[in-house]
């Protein structure tokens, strides 16, 4: 490779912001110096969220969710600062047992008969042993996997997931319902005292069940900054919480009772800084993961030999496969479970919020875009790109790119740990 070919590739890859796979585009420029008008190719970013499909992509993606949360929490891109004096709840949901799996427990082993099991037998009608008295490391591969494949009910955890997004509606409306009630005002006119807004993502746990991180914020009627009434308090709405995870359920398309599981963890972020810098590192970590964090669960399959073939954990295996076989039955057509058996039938969006928690993806991706704009010597002529395929001329670009982007991720690291350290010394 000769100089001038270096050159063009060190460009090419500088111009698509170290993304591993840029979008193609062919159209007229506007030079903004001469005035000329001439035919260009471009490459922009793929803008991708998965992590272990463009590593770039997801750090701008990672940094808007953190940017979202904390905005909503403390304050900043158009929410008034006065939200961080409102009551502020971090809550997490999770999913029912739906067979004993591998797990990490404080005292004891893995999984133990429990004092109402007396004179159970110790093997599953499979001729597997109910019990584990190993004490398993946090990065034991068995962690989340069934004691028992037969008795794990894979069927049922897929058709949870398909409706975990409708429960969780429904867990909001209850909320709702309930404040109104503790306010003593009708349903329909809580929004005249009060208003719950929320982020929330889901995560997909080892087990291969959603559960999900929430973030509660109680704001008064007139606007995001004005204050809640005084009965409206972070522990008066963290019993509104629990109690409606208690409460609500749901019903599949085949008529069985669908709930959240045992543990609904609600924590109060009251006032603290450090709280809100910690939950929005939290919630923006699973904003660019996949299922498994494995490039085989990060697409949509077409096939269920691609799903035999691909997925190598038999548990994931087992859920994708079941995922896929439901969704050939007439019954479970309107689930879509064929095109989301790469989430274990989950269908629902990785990151929600209601509409005034705080700013939004497309607004920070504007201003992103109004600031590049400003560096740029070139417009494009409006209606005449197209679309002129994905990836780079140079095979060799994208491990380049990849480079790059790890390379400026670990300076920024080393320039950020100087500045604590250097405040600290302080």
């Amino acid at each position: 490779m000769n100089a001038e070919e270096r050159s063009r590739l060190l460009h090419e890859v500088e111009l698509s912001g170290n993304c591993s796979h840029p979008i193609r585009l062919r159209g007229e420029m506007v030079n903004l110096t001469t005035g000329e008008v001439g035919l260009s190719s471009l490459r922009v970013a793929c803008k991708d969220r998965r992590q272990v499909i463009c590593p770039a992509c997801s750090y701008a993606y990672r940094a808007d969710a953190w940017i979202l949360v904390a905005s909503g929490l403390n304050g900043g891109k158009g929410t008034p600062e006065a939200v961080g004096s409102h009551p502020r709840l971090f809550v997490t949901l999770t999913a029912p047992s739906f067979g004993a799996v591998h797990t990490v427990r404080a005292r004891g082993g893995c999984v133990t008969l429990r004092a109402t099991d007396h004179g159970t037998s110790p093997m599953c009608r499979h001729g597997s042993r109910r019990t584990c008295a190993e004490r398993h490391s946090t990065n034991d591969p068995r962690l989340g996997r069934p004691i028992c494949d037969e008795c794990f009910d894979v069927e049922g955890a897929v058709l949870w997931n398909a409706h975990a997004s409708r429960l969780w509606s429904r867990t909001v409306i209850h909320a709702r319902r309930s404040l109104a009630e503790v306010g003593g005002v009708a349903q329909s006119q809580l929004g005249s005292v009060a208003q719950l807004h929320y982020l929330k993502v889901a995560e997909i746990q080892r087990r291969g069940l959603i559960h999900l991180h929430c973030v509660l914020r109680a704001d008064g009627p007139e606007e995001t900054g004005a204050d809640p009434p005084p009965w409206l308090t972070s522990e008066a709405l963290a019993l509104v919480v629990q109690a409606s995870a208690r409460h609500v359920s749901t019903r599949g398309l085949d008529g069985r009772p669908l709930r959240w599981g045992q543990v609904v963890d609600v924590q109060d972020l009251g006032s603290s800084l450090a709280n809100v810098t910690k939950v929005s590192s939290y919630v923006a970590k699973y904003a660019t993961k996949t299922t498994d964090g494995s490039k085989e669960l990060a697409r949509r399959f077409h096939s269920r030999r691609q799903i035999e073939n691909l997925v190598d954990d038999p548990h994931y295996r087992r859920l994708a496969l079941a995922a896929w076989d439901l969704g050939g039955r007439p019954e479970y057509g309107p689930l879509r479970l064929r095109e989301h058996a790469h989430a274990f039938g989950f269908t629902g969006q990785l990151i929600t919020k209601s509409r005034s928690y705080s700013t939004t993806f497309a607004a920070l991706r504007c201003a992103r875009a109004n600031f590049m704009a400003q560096r740029r010597s070139a417009d494009p002529v409006e209606g005449t790109f197209l679309y002129d395929g994905r990836g780079y001329d140079d095979p060799r670009a994208t491990e380049l790119a990849e480079l790059f982007f790890t390379m400026q991720r670990e300076l920024r690291e080393e320039a950020l740990a100087a500045r604590l350290a250097h405040g600290s010394a302080l």
